[in-house]
């Protein structure tokens, strides 16, 4: 409604600024030079998560760092700058407020999971204990309440993506805001893995250019995130009439 495209436009205009303040100040940065690194936590296409500890002290933090040659600039400042605007949920990850760039990587530090992400902790076939699954289901339905709430859509919930900090889910955080956008963004055909993903973006693959990005995106994402909680599998490979 008027009011939601209100907020949008807002958050919109919010995020805007801020990505033009972090270009200004971002800084060149040796990682060495700053960072104690410890160890790989993750990589993938995007780049890679490293743990790490500042050189004049302070607690272990995940440096994600991001490849100049797959990601664009405006990219990473928006990821960065969407974790800027969620630092008063506490079910989302937090970051240091300094982004900086490398010779070859975009890069922020935010805070350590020790627990890494579900997807590590789930036993294939069998899934987590009920408990367990409804601690889970409290918090990452917080932090989705808190983003739509401020007209944003992560449109990348999945197992990978919710970071926890026990092994029993007392505390767990929804993280990775690389696709996050805000409500009534116009989107391309689904990135996040087929058994995540909503059937209206599934079948844009059939011929539609575009679909207008709204909540109910990533709540379909996490019904089925749940139900893999819960059994240890996917309901199906993809959102088609035929799985």
């Amino acid at each position: 409604d008027e009011d939601e495209e209100q907020v949008a436009e807002a958050q919109e205009r919010l995020l805007q600024a801020l990505m033009a303040r972090t270009a200004r100040e971002l800084p060149q940065r040796e990682l060495e030079q700053d960072w104690a690194v410890l160890g790989e936590l993750g990589s993938g296409s995007y780049g890679r998560v490293l743990l790490a500890e500042p050189r004049d002290g302070g607690a272990r933090v995940a440096l994600k760092l991001l490849s100049k040659e797959r990601t664009a600039r405006c990219g990473f400042l928006r990821e960065f700058c969407t974790h800027l605007c969620l630092r008063g949920a506490l079910t989302c990850v937090q970051v240091l407020p300094l982004a900086f760039e490398t010779p070859t990587e975009f890069g922020f530090a935010q805070e350590l999971a020790p627990a890494g992400d579900l997807c590590g902790l789930l036993t294939p076939g069998v899934g987590l204990p009920e408990p367990q699954v409804k601690r889970c289901a409290a918090q990452v339905s917080s932090a989705l309440s808190y983003l739509h709430g401020h007209a944003l859509v992560h449109r990348d919930l999945k197992l990978d993506n919710v970071l926890a900090f026990d092994r029993e889910c007392h505390l767990v955080k929804l993280g990775d805001f690389g696709l996050t956008r805000v409500l009534g963004w116009q989107v391309r055909p689904a990135r996040s893995p087929a058994p995540y993903a909503a059937p209206e973006l599934w079948h844009l693959r059939a011929g539609e250019a575009r679909l207008r990005l709204e909540p109910a995106l990533d709540t379909w994402a996490f019904g089925v995130l749940l139900f893999a909680l819960l059994t240890g599998r996917f309901p199906w490979s993809s959102p088609a009439h035929s799985d």
